[in-house]
């Protein structure tokens, strides 16, 4: 049995999702949530990283999508925005301490 061939009727469709309103950042519980972004949703165990919003107008629904869940079996997802449980803040690293009273200046 061969390949079916395409016919102009089904290359000359519009895609499915051409009306929807994709953003790469995302604002919710007051953070702001950019790709890469790890957030806990409710009823799901792990974590998630944000990968992007999606809003459809014309059904007027919205959901972020994400990859991540249970260590060992991470896979993508999408939830609606009101499950985002907490939105986790990544911790910024200091640069080296000095040690009160040394001087890396002064050498003798």
């Amino acid at each position: 049995m061969g390949r079916k061939k395409k016919t102009k009727e089904t290359e000359d469709l519009p895609k499915m999702n051409s009306h929807w309103v994709v953003s790469e950042e995302f604002v919710i519980h007051g953070r702001h949530l950019v790709k890469g972004t790890e957030v806990s949703i409710k009823g799901e165990r792990g974590r998630f990283r944000f990968i992007k919003h999606v809003y459809n107008p014309q059904t007027d629904s919205e959901w972020i999508d994400v990859v991540g869940g249970m260590s060992g079996h991470e896979m993508g997802r999408s939830f609606r925005p009101e499950r985002v449980k907490v939105v986790h803040v990544k911790k910024k690293t200091r640069g080296p301490r000095q040690r009160k009273g040394s001087n890396s200046d002064d050498v003798e």
